[in-house]
């Protein structure tokens, strides 16, 4: 079965984070085996070190600290854990002790032994001095190249190149398909860079939470080859024989906060970011001098986003008198070209990427779990032509925010994100070729709040038994007020099954010409409005939404689709969103005519 990119993401980042495979399973609702098999798919071991079991059981402490609502079972994990480093602690401090003395000893050196004792004596409680944080000055440079020829790929190798090369690397453009390893790749150059040369690397995502990905990389690439516990929030200060060396910074696109910081720039999913005009002026002074780089990288989104303009070279040339030329063709650019613009260009698709060494997929598996146009846009680096969309990419940006900086009420890291407030599902099953999908939406308390968008998922191949299931773990973890699930089809099964397991507030929705309507239309008011957030890392939602268009039927009326079929799939993300969302029927509709109700019987009366 397949799950989206979002959740494998957040599998991903928990896994780092220190979180047991069960957890993650619960938290995610996915299988346990589901996540073992993205540890091993996608190496994610590779960005854990090898740690001593003192670090092993201090990030678990750090884990369990930082956990709200703690089982009863997690109290006393955490309890027995931090007498264990206790005793840990002492018990390593007495060894290094022994051994120094035996070493001292064995070199014929006894009066070292007596002149430690002696000092000690003499220190009194005085505090032994420590080591600098973020101390890189043991670091051999030399293993970076090693380390280089032995895990980059080609196309890496090629980024690598050019990042080195001064008439190529000022600014570096990067059009990808997903998952080939490009924040990994570049968090890893940035990394190299600072170490070898004291400068400062600024890495800005169109979320807190992407941002912390780069973190994540670096901090186990430190860890893995150089045996160096990195730390910091949004920034990590790298210090070499006791003084500061260079800084990383970790920001986010909403940001104020992403201003009077200058290095070599990496911005990440630039096709996704909102605002992006001005981002470039972020951009620009950020990395204004000529010595910092630009690296911009993302899957492509919509021809009609900003971004567009800048990767084609038409904001270059607007207000121009002599244009300049960018060969936008597949054939130049899977080479990688420096344009008239001088931004040097690269496009890598999951094939190209798999010529060029990438064995992590299987295309054929990749396309029949695709449709078409899902399979070029995110694998094939095809951009999407929202003109004639129901929901274009322009309206979209304005949902999108950074949810783990905004919604400081939400607790992602929860097994109950939302707490008490009521949540509406909306479900939209799976069939032959479709993805099944879940969204879960925080219902807003009066008019003026918005419908927060705070899970989605999708499966693949399953059966209506399972889908049942996933959306009864769903209740568990929420305060569900409302359960919207397509029963055309296949889905009177899956509803049956709800049924079943004695799910309240189920609502089956019958789809015809007129449902239909009635969902996008309501979906398109409260969008267009401004009613509506998602964390801008939910693209597989954005892209969902922009399938949606107007559609004639066979006798002549219009409604709205998908170019739903067996081979383009039917934007099963949209749609789930869709069914959520008429929850304000309940919510809003019944309340108004209640209030109306009231007001005619005082004025009767």
């Amino acid at each position: 079965m397949a799950h989206s990119q979002d959740t494998i993401d957040h599998a991903r980042l928990l896994y780092i984070r220190a979180h047991k495979p069960s957890e993650i399973a619960d938290r995610l609702n996915v299988s346990e085996r589901t996540i073992f098999n993205w540890i091993n798919t996608f190496n994610w071991k590779e960005l854990l070190a090898f740690d001593t079991a003192e670090i092993e059981v201090s990030r678990r402490i750090s884990t369990l600290t930082n956990r709200e609502n703690k089982t009863k079972d997690e109290v006393q994990e955490l309890a027995s854990l931090c007498r264990i480093f206790g005793s840990m602690k002492q018990d390593l401090a007495k060894a290094e002790k022994i051994m120094a003395e035996a070493k001292a000893i064995a070199d014929g050196k006894p009066e070292a032994v007596e002149g430690a004792i002696s000092r000690s004596n003499r220190r009194g409680n005085s505090k032994k001095k420590t080591k600098a944080k973020n101390d890189i000055s043991g670091i051999d440079v030399s293993k970076f190249d090693t380390w280089a020829d032995k895990n980059l790929f080609e196309y890496q190798k090629l980024w690598r190149a050019v990042a080195h090369d001064p008439d190529l690397c000022r600014n570096r453009f990067i059009l990808k398909s997903r998952q080939i390893g490009a924040t990994y790749y570049f968090a890893w150059e940035a990394f190299e860079d600072a170490v070898k040369n004291g400068e400062n690397q600024v890495f800005l995502s169109a979320s807190k939470d992407q941002a912390r990905i780069f973190k994540g990389y670096i901090q186990a690439f430190a860890r893995n080859t150089f045996d160096i516990e990195l730390k910091g929030q949004d920034s990590i200060e790298l210090t070499k024989d006791g003084k500061s060396w260079a800084t990383l910074y970790f920001l986010s696109t909403n940001s104020s906060t992403a201003q009077g910081y200058h290095g070599h720039l990496y911005v990440d999913e630039v096709f996704w970011i909102h605002g992006y005009a001005k981002l470039q002026k972020l951009a620009s002074g950020m990395a204004a001098h000529k010595k910092w780089r630009r690296t911009y990288f993302s899957t492509p989104s919509s021809l009609q986003h900003p971004a567009y303009e800048h990767w084609s070279g038409a904001k270059f040339n607007k207000n121009r008198s002599r244009k300049v030329d960018i060969d936008l063709s597949d054939k130049t650019l899977k080479q990688g070209t420096l344009g008239g613009d001088k931004i040097w260009r690269h496009l890598v698709t999951v094939e190209d990427a798999e010529k060029a060494g990438c064995t992590l997929f299987d295309i054929d598996e990749l396309k029949a779990e695709y449709s078409k146009a899902d399979y070029e846009n995110l694998f094939g680096c095809k951009f999407v032509d929202d003109n004639e969309s129901v929901f274009p990419f322009s309206t979209l940006q304005k949902c999108m925010v950074d949810a783990y900086s905004k919604w400081t009420d939400v607790d992602f890291d929860s097994d109950n994100p939302s707490r008490s407030r009521p949540v509406a599902i909306g479900y939209d099953p799976s069939r032959i070729r479709d993805n099944a999908a879940l969204v879960v939406v925080e219902i807003p308390s009066h008019y003026s709040q918005k419908w927060r968008v705070v899970e989605t998922h999708q499966f693949k191949g399953i059966t209506s038994e399972y889908q049942a299931a996933r959306i009864a773990e769903i209740y568990q973890r929420y305060n569900v007020k409302w359960c919207g699930i397509d029963e055309s089809g296949i889905g009177r099964d899956t509803f049956q099954c709800c049924l079943d397991l004695d799910l309240d507030y189920l609502v089956p929705i019958l789809y015809s010409v007129s449902e239909k309507t009635d969902l996008v239309t309501r979906a398109k008011r409260l969008i267009d409005g401004g009613r509506v957030e998602y964390d801008t890392g939910k693209k597989e939602l954005s892209q969902s939404l922009m399938m949606i268009h107007q559609v004639t039927t066979q006798n002549g009326s219009i409604t709205y689709g998908a170019a739903r079929s067996a081979e383009t799939g039917h934007a099963d993300l949209a749609w789930a969103l869709f069914q959520a969302m008429q929850a304000e029927k309940q919510f809003f509709e019944s309340k108004k005519s209640d209030d109306t109700n009231t007001e005619t019987q005082m004025a009767i009366g």
